[in-house]
């Protein structure tokens, strides 16, 4: 054996895990056979010697193997307490040493795949344990060592090994969680909540046994779903597992907000107010929801602070600016909620619809409509209305809203009857006439509208007034304006005879 053999052993023991590791067996996935108490002195004798006198370890190392060279026990028991002490190139060399010497002994298999897992090769490691499935295809630790393996690598193989676990072991927790983990991450949630449902029935809610991490991609797997009652629950049971685990807090409280729990998510959203992680912690989402917090409690302008807050952590949300720009126009902002829209409309690009658009025209609206507009602006966002309301209406004539959007902009004087107006709203009318209970509210207005013109220009236009009396009577009967307008028709058939 060459003498520099272990030379890199120091090194490698610093990057693998440190200086000071057990020394204690830990579990394996295999059957381990008793360490000789002379071979385990020297096994630590070679680990202490490595980073100060790594030739007399060397010395040391040669000497042992040469003892256990023809023992198949003997190196896996070796192997396996260097491999748990840290020290990878004397394991790797027994896993060598022992693949020469029997290359169907079990345990050794599975010590060699647990030494190529120890360097990060996935392949070799997964060939070693299938080698010992060729062996014993029921062997379920190769089996679930395989899982292990493959998870992150193949998916598919490791769901296929999981899934033999679970026929030879249905009550095995572990592969119902490692089911639900691959399926989250392939954002398969509904497949993942399966999963998780029943490794979260079975496993003991106990801190040395559950995984935290498996259980907040349940949680998230859950809200995926919309299942926001259970999400509710289970934060709220999984809480005193980790008390301190953010996302356990996120969840139950964005479920608060999703079920309009609203004294609830006052209380949750602490994490939020109270700075309780660091600032780079705090995703969108947490900001974002504590906006809906607070405009479902009619406070725009706390919630417009919250958004703001959110897109600092992702200004790429075109949501985001979308959501503000309502809130502005809540807080009577309108020009800030125009510019939030435009920012809106800037990300989404070319993804924009003729609906996008027309609620562009909506926000200058708003801006023209909002009282302290700067009155030199004013004429402005008015015709910039107009002209977008006029071009979503030559794309799609019979955009209904987009009209009822023109005729109200024009609307300039409610007092005065206007020609324009009038004519939006018996366009309103002749689009909506093949989908009259889809449109309902619009043909109402409009025809409340047509009534007061046809009464008011000179001379009355009965026959339309009498036409928009009837499309109003059979959408609302029992409302004011169409029983008052039944009055009116009546006495003017009355003073024509």
């Amino acid at each position: 054996m060459k003498k520099n053999l272990l030379r890199s052993v120091a090194l490698s023991a610093l990057l693998l895990v440190g200086i000071g590791a057990p020394k204690a067996q830990a579990q394996t996935s295999y059957e381990v056979p008793p360490l000789n108490p002379e071979y385990q002195t020297m096994a630590d004798q070679i680990n202490e010697l490595n980073l100060d006198d790594p030739e007399a370890a060397n010395k040391v190392f040669s000497k042992l193997i040469r003892k256990i060279s023809k023992s198949k026990e003997d190196l896996v028991s070796v192997g396996t307490y260097f491999l748990q002490n840290n020290n990878y190139p004397a394991a790797n060399q027994c896993a060598t040493k022992l693949y020469d010497l029997s290359a169907e002994y079990v345990p050794g298999l599975m010590f060699m795949g647990e030494v190529c897992m120890k360097r990060k090769d996935w392949g070799g490691a997964g060939q070693k344990f299938d080698e010992v499935l060729l062996i014993d295809s029921t062997y379920v630790p190769a089996i679930k060592r395989n899982a292990f393996v493959y998870k992150n690598v193949n998916p598919h193989v490791a769901i296929e090994m999981l899934e033999r676990i679970k026929r030879l072991e249905p009550e095995n927790y572990e592969a119902d969680k490692d089911l639900g983990d691959i399926a989250y991450k392939q954002e398969q949630y509904k497949t993942a909540v399966g999963h998780y449902d029943a490794y979260y029935s079975r496993v003991p809610k106990d801190t040395t046994v559950i995984d935290i991490r498996s259980c907040e991609n349940y949680l998230m797997s859950l809200y995926s779903t919309t299942k926001f009652e259970k999400v509710a629950q289970l934060a709220a049971e999984m809480l005193p597992l980790a008390p301190n685990d953010m996302m356990f807090k996120r969840m139950r409280f964005f479920a608060d907000i999703e079920n309009y729990e609203l004294d609830a998510a006052a209380e949750h959203m602490a994490y939020i107010n109270n700075k309780e992680y660091e600032d780079s912690l705090y995703l969108y989402l947490d900001y974002a929801y504590a906006a809906q917090y607070h405009n479902l409690n009619n406070d725009p302008a706390t919630a417009i602070e919250c958004y703001k807050k959110a897109l600092e952590v992702d200004p790429t949300k075109a949501q985001g600016y979308k959501e503000l720009s309502t809130l502005y126009g809540q807080n009577k902002q309108a020009e800030l909620g125009l510019e939030a829209y435009k920012k809106y409309l800037e990300l989404i690009g070319d993804k924009a619809e003729l609906s996008d658009r027309f609620l562009l025209g909506v926000q200058y609206m708003k801006v023209y409509q909002e009282e302290g507009t700067d009155p030199e602006k004013k004429q402005q966002f008015f015709q910039d209305a107009d002209r977008i309301f006029a071009e979503v209406m030559e794309q799609k004539p019979d955009y209904v809203t987009a009209i009822i959007y023109r005729a109200r902009l024009n609307n300039t004087d409610p007092t005065k009857i206007n020609e324009d107006v009038k004519n939006l709203y018996v366009k309103v009318l002749e689009v909506s006439a093949d989908r009259p209970d889809e449109t309902m509210r619009e043909r109402f207005e409009a025809s409340r509208y047509l009534f007061f013109y046809a009464v008011n220009v000179e001379p009355n236009d009965m026959e339309l007034a009498g036409r928009a009396y009837e499309i109003a009577k059979s959408i609302a009967p029992e409302d004011k304006f169409v029983q008052n307008a039944g009055r009116f028709m009546e006495i003017s058939k009355a003073e024509q005879k």
